[in-house]
């Protein structure tokens, strides 16, 4: 079979190479699509200890149960030859918080794709016994390719239940990569009054706007002051009831607690560098504001089989956001066009 090992910091080779084994208590699948992960990328193009090279990268793939384990656990209707979704949160299932059903915060989690799991960018992916239990059947009418898109829609789920967005709030959602636009679209569907989008990158915000310009009332590139001042001319002074950091950025966790308006919520999803995790931020601004500032991290279960379902609802305005298909051979574009800011979501179809 063939796969996209990656052998250093910005160089993969598609080689052939031994199809897995199969594990009496795991399957084996047939990949039609892997979609390329935040995570993916950051490793692409900074190397990460979890993914020591050459390795095969992927934790977002989708295809056909080829072959099943004969001691193999898998969720109640599903079998080989069903076609499915792989969550690559990969719990313990018996720690406090996984019975609690907060699977993401797991005591004892891995991730499919890094070590010691390798990934999905090949023709056929090993699914280790520990993670038989995050299989999701499809949908009949969902694409393959949107279908990769339910690992960080579930994320960005996440982010929006911990954001808490009622009727007529204003949200204000910073960053406009894949999961500010599906963010974008909830919000809208939860009822908000208003929202609105901001980004560094005036060529990443147009692509946006291109694929979930229809569902915002505004957006803008930020300027010096990563956006505030035109939140809070947008908003009478008053600033947004709900703001989301999309973004892996000290200035944007900053900004968002200045474009906050009084007892707003503001929500951290995208984390910083583990190298460099702390952000200087005016602690008066929550005192004096009443903030309730949280954090959002990964999916659970449940949120990822609620996902399933939204993706296959609404396939018109959320498969927009997937820009660029690859072949397996040409995942080295796939890249480059991450790192280009040319375009929003990438799947990699063997």
């Amino acid at each position: 079979m063939r796969a996209a090992f990656m052998t250093a910091v910005n160089a993969v080779e598609v080689r052939d190479t031994e199809e897995p084994k199969l594990d009496p208590r795991g399957a084996l699948l047939r990949v039609e699509a892997c979609g390329i992960c935040g995570t993916d990328a950051r490793t692409f193009f900074n190397g990460d200890p979890r993914a020591p090279v050459p390795w095969v990268l992927g934790h977002e793939p989708v295809g056909i149960l080829e072959e099943v384990g004969p001691d193999a656990d898998l969720p109640p209707g599903i079998g080989r030859g069903d076609r499915v979704f792989l969550g690559s949160i990969l719990t313990c299932g018996e720690c406090r918080w996984c019975v609690d059903g907060f699977q993401n915060l797991c005591e004892h989690h891995l991730l499919y794709g890094y070590d010691p799991f390798p990934g999905a960018y090949a023709d056929l992916a090993a699914i280790p016994p520990i993670a038989t239990k995050n299989l999701i059947k499809l949908p009949p009418q969902l694409p393959s390719d949107l279908a990769t898109t339910a690992d960080p829609f579930a994320c960005a789920l996440n982010g929006i239940e911990v954001l808490d967005v009622r009727l007529g709030d204003t949200v204000m959602i910073l960053g406009t990569g894949p999961i500010g636009c599906w963010q974008a679209v909830m919000a809208r569907d939860r009822g908000a009054g208003r929202i609105f989008l901001t980004d560094v990158n005036g060529d990443r915000l147009q692509v946006a706007l291109g694929v979930v310009g229809h569902l915002i009332d505004d957006a803008w590139v930020a300027g010096e002051d990563n956006g505030v001042a035109e939140v809070l001319s947008r908003t009478d002074g008053r600033g947004a009831d709900r703001v989301s950091v999309a973004a892996p950025s000290k200035a944007a966790q900053q900004a968002a607690l200045e474009m906050a308006a009084k007892r707003a919520r503001v929500v951290y999803f995208a984390g910083l560098p583990k190298h460099d995790p702390v952000s200087p931020l005016d602690m008066n601004q929550l005192h004096y504001k009443e903030l309730a500032v949280l954090g959002a991290y990964g999916a659970t279960h449940r949120q990822y089989r609620i996902t399933m379902g939204y993706l296959d609802r609404r396939q018109e305005d959320l498969g927009r956001v997937v820009t660029h298909r690859f072949s397996l051979e040409h995942i080295d574009q796939a890249f480059e066009t991450i790192r280009s800011g040319a375009g929003l979501k990438m799947v990699i179809l063997p």
